[in-house]
């Protein structure tokens, strides 16, 4: 017997299979459209790196019966060969020909990209996401654009819709940085601890662990990372780390100065400096302030000396500083800060010309 409530009933049901019914037709036009892209041949020839093959194959048709698919597999072949300004031309035929084609957005915004055309690029990958929301790759770009342009507050925005949509490791990386560069370090920590649990041996990932935990001075937990880091540092075949003798600490703003603390990797031989210090005023280097270990001072009971390394004119100043042991890093910056003072008594000092 059919009842008012049974109607309403039937009707929810009535309702819900045509919204599925209308899910798996605009899944199937998707899907159909993609096609309609895609060319399993130029796929493949992009993969293996045959960007003159691509390019070759096309030509040898009219280009009266291009359709956009071809367009833009020309743009492609282009964009990777780094020629952006034909990449750009053959990505905007394409989309004339099919104005919802997104892929061709993202490449003309990647083109765009790398030729410092940022508007340009925020135009497309903002294009991308209209035409999908889920477009994942397109809000991470968009994150890189305004964290390069310095807005970090605008690259986090668009980072957090990045790893809302993806939590990956690139997104959880994007999102370390940025908050990081914001200053935000106890939010930054998170994301640094996620990214390690699967990529444990990340250079640049243990070394942010490091910045952030110096940053809100535990030094303690801190000096795991760096045991952490070196292990990586000596167990690296990559040749750009291999050649970095020293490895940042921390960073942080004095007075009208910018100083950056690095640790040495390899805290061994007669004369070296376990700690050095940047000291950069309106961007420039002007000096480094620097713990000196020296292997004569050691038989005196001093293995640690405080020396400076003046730039223009350069000279080196030993300091009258000295320590029986490595000292205590909230120690070792309150001299840097006298040295940057010249408030430091001086035992020597030479130039070098």
């Amino acid at each position: 017997m059919w009842t008012p409530a049974l109607g309403r009933m039937e009707n929810k049901k009535m309702k819900k299979l045509l919204a599925v019914i209308i899910m798996v037709f605009s899944t199937l036009l998707c899907f159909a459209q993609n096609n309609t892209f895609e060319n399993e041949k130029y796929e493949l020839l992009d993969q293996q790196g045959q960007y003159e093959s691509i390019i070759n194959s096309i030509k040898e048709s009219d280009e009266s019966s291009y359709m956009a698919r071809d367009y833009f597999y020309l743009g492609l072949a282009y964009f990777r060969l780094e020629n952006y300004d034909e990449a750009q031309k053959y990505f905007k035929l394409a989309i004339q020909k099919a104005p919802e084609f997104s892929r061709a957005y993202y490449y003309l915004a990647g083109s765009y990209y790398y030729t410092n055309n940022f508007s340009g690029a925020i135009d497309c990958y903002l294009k991308c996401i209209e035409l999908n929301k889920k477009e994942s790759k397109s809000y991470k770009m968009l994150g890189t654009i305004f964290e390069k342009q310095g807005d970090y507050k605008k690259a986090l925005e668009y980072y957090s819709q990045f790893y809302k949509l993806e939590k990956s490791p690139e997104a959880s990386y994007s999102m370390a940085y940025v908050l990081y560069e914001m200053k935000e370090y106890k939010k930054a920590k998170p994301y640094v601890e996620e990214y390690l649990k699967s990529n444990k041996d990340s250079f640049s990932m243990t070394n942010l662990m490091i910045l952030i935990l110096y940053s809100n001075g535990d030094y303690k937990n801190a000096a795991i990372y760096k045991e952490q880091l070196r292990k990586i540092w000596n167990q690296s075949t990559d040749e750009k780390i291999k050649k970095q003798a020293f490895f940042i600490i921390n960073s942080f703003s004095y007075d009208k100065y910018e100083i950056d603390v690095y640790e040495k990797f390899d805290l061994s031989g007669d004369f070296y400096y376990p700690l050095t210090c940047n000291v950069k005023l309106e961007g420039k280097l002007i000096k480094t302030v620097n713990l000196e270990y020296d292997a004569v001072t050691e038989e005196f009971g001093t293995p640690y000396l405080l020396g400076i390394d003046e730039l223009n004119p350069k000279k080196h100043i030993t300091t009258n500083i000295g320590f029986s042991k490595y000292p205590e890093f909230t120690e070792f910056i309150k001299f840097v800060k006298l040295a940057i003072d010249n408030k430091l008594d001086i035992s020597a000092s030479s130039e070098s010309h």
